[in-house]
């Protein structure tokens, strides 16, 4: 059977009832909003309505998305454990069971159909949830499933480590349930925080072998490992990348043309910033405890909130005063900015009226994927996460997700995969 891609909206379940296979989603639904996660708001558009960033309507957005796939097996990241039974009822009261991570803010969460699977063990590793389960009517059918979220930024070893030491487990535990590594049916899917161009995750799962001289483009004179790290299992093979030819874009935002350059802020933005300083400085030129409060309440809505209140807080307190400078506060942005948060810091220069006018431009990055061993599955079929229509509208609108009718900065990837030989 050609591997096929499906149009968003279609029905996974009814493709994997037609072949005898297993339907599969992952999504990184950006954190719930529904008791913390204040900070969502800022992904937005400034000119997005409050009650499109609400929990509630993500909710309803993200419930017509999973269940409409009727995906048999669903393994979400950046699940809340605080609130997570109320947040994801939809999936429960559908007829999914669930396990989340015990650790960790943002957590994987793994759904699976009751009717059609029996969950039989769980594994909590770092950042990574492992599940195997067990057909029902099938009892040779068992599927090993490693939902990730693994860790963001400059830490490939971690990542490593995360995806080795899994896999590593998932063997020891479907051993004991009398499956071999040989003949293992596992799939390994969700947000990997980083490209798989060069990366060891991805040299790992496809080619089975890390050597100990293995090294990442980005960190040339970093040692992953101090001895060649082998998994047990066939190898695996990434869905989009059957399907497309290339990895698949998960994660679609927006910034304003000539605010970054090769990942540094420009002159024009460095301006935006020290006017937003100018706009709560005082007349002697510096930040104090009043003014501080005032443009945290602007940009997070409250006073002593955010990581902006904290770093400047640290500033202060490093240097033994209690006014933040020009030279403070332009350091607290660019602080931002290298961790990425270029999101946040529109969102503050929006909010004050302040973010320089241009052409959006789009920033996407390949951070999610969906493996399945070789041999012991194959697959069938791939789920387009995007219409054409809503393609088309981000590309003439230059705004990015979320939005008023996606809820998370990520999109959600579907496969339908069957049992090979």
């Amino acid at each position: 059977m050609s591997l096929r891609i499906v149009p968003a909206g279609a029905s996974l379940s009814d493709i994997a009832a037609s072949c005898d296979g297993v339907s599969l989603l992952s999504y990184n639904v950006l954190l719930p909003n529904s008791g913390d996660g204040w900070w969502v708001f800022k992904y937005y558009d400034g000119e997005t309505p409050d009650a499109a960033r609400s929990w509630s309507h993500r909710r309803a957005l993200l419930a017509r998305q999973i269940l409409g796939t009727g995906a048999d097996v669903v393994c979400l990241q950046e699940a809340r454990a605080e609130s997570f039974d109320a947040d994801f009822a939809f999936l429960t009261e559908a007829g999914y069971a669930a396990e989340i991570h015990r650790k960790s803010m943002l957590r994987p969460a793994t759904f699976w159909r009751t009717g059609a699977w029996e969950g039989v063990y769980t594994r909590h590793t770092d950042k990574v949830l492992g599940v195997i389960l067990r057909a029902r009517g099938k009892p040779e059918r068992v599927l090993g499933v490693l939902n990730v979220h693994l860790t963001a930024g400059p830490d490939p070893q971690r990542r490593f480590r995360q995806v080795f030491d899994a896999l590593d487990q998932l063997r020891k535990d479907l051993k004991r349930h009398g499956v071999a590594p040989e003949d293992a049916a596992v799939v390994v899917c969700g947000d990997f925080n980083a490209g798989p161009a060069g990366s060891a995750t991805q040299h790992l799962l496809a080619g089975g072998t890390v050597d100990a001289d293995f090294r990442e483009p980005g960190w040339p004179d970093l040692s992953l490992s101090s001895k060649a790290r082998q998994h047990a299992f066939s190898p695996f093979a990434e869905v989009y990348q059957q399907a497309l030819g290339q990895p698949p874009v998960t994660l679609i935002g927006s910034q304003v043309a000539g605010l970054m350059a090769e990942g540094q802020p420009t002159e024009r933005l460095i301006a935006a910033i020290e006017a937003m300083f100018e706009r709560f400085a005082g007349a002697d030129g510096g930040m104090d405890a009043a003014a501080i409060d005032a443009w945290i309440q602007r940009i997070n809505r409250a006073p002593q909130r955010g990581s902006e209140h904290r770093k400047a807080a640290a500033v202060l307190a490093e240097a033994g005063r209690s006014v933040l400078s020009r030279e403070d506060f332009v350091g607290v942005y660019r602080s931002e900015l290298s961790e990425g948060k270029i999101w946040s810091v529109q969102h503050d220069l929006q909010s004050c009226g302040l973010l320089p006018e241009g052409a959006r431009v789009p920033y996407t990055a390949s951070l999610d994927r969906l493996y399945h061993t070789i041999g012991t599955l194959e697959a069938v079929a791939v789920w387009d996460p995007l219409t054409e229509a809503r393609r088309q509208e981000l590309a003439a609108t230059g705004l990015g997700l979320p939005n008023v009718w996606h809820p998370s900065d990520h999109v959600p990837l579907g496969a339908v995969v069957r049992w090979g030989s």
